[in-house]
């Protein structure tokens, strides 16, 4: 009997791919959540990466306010990161204007 064993870093990637409906053909080397995935065939595995984030500044702040409402400190921070970029990307404050998104 043969039998074949896939690391937890390739289960991983194959379950996410097909989750993505794309293909795992590709190995998760290249991927941008590579260190998760070798993460995951040792003692101590990363936390998995989030969801990509939108692009888009309603969005970022509605997910901002949802995160800062469910007192989820490392997403709202992670989320304020994004806005300071695409603020700073687009010669915008960051801060300093109202907004509400919650409507």
């Amino acid at each position: 009997m043969t039998s074949l064993t896939v690391s937890k870093s390739g289960t991983a990637w194959i379950r996410d791919m097909q989750a993505q409906g794309k293909s795992a053909a590709d190995g998760w080397a290249s991927s941008p959540n590579a260190a998760y995935y070798a993460s995951l065939d040792t003692d101590r595995p990363l936390p998995k990466p989030s969801a990509q984030l939108p692009a888009k500044l309603t969005d970022l702040l509605k997910l901002h306010a949802q995160a800062e409402d469910e007192k989820d400190k490392a997403a709202a921070d992670q989320l304020q990161r994004q806005i300071n970029d695409l603020a700073t990307a687009h010669h915008a404050p960051a801060r300093g204007n109202l907004i509400d998104v919650k409507a």
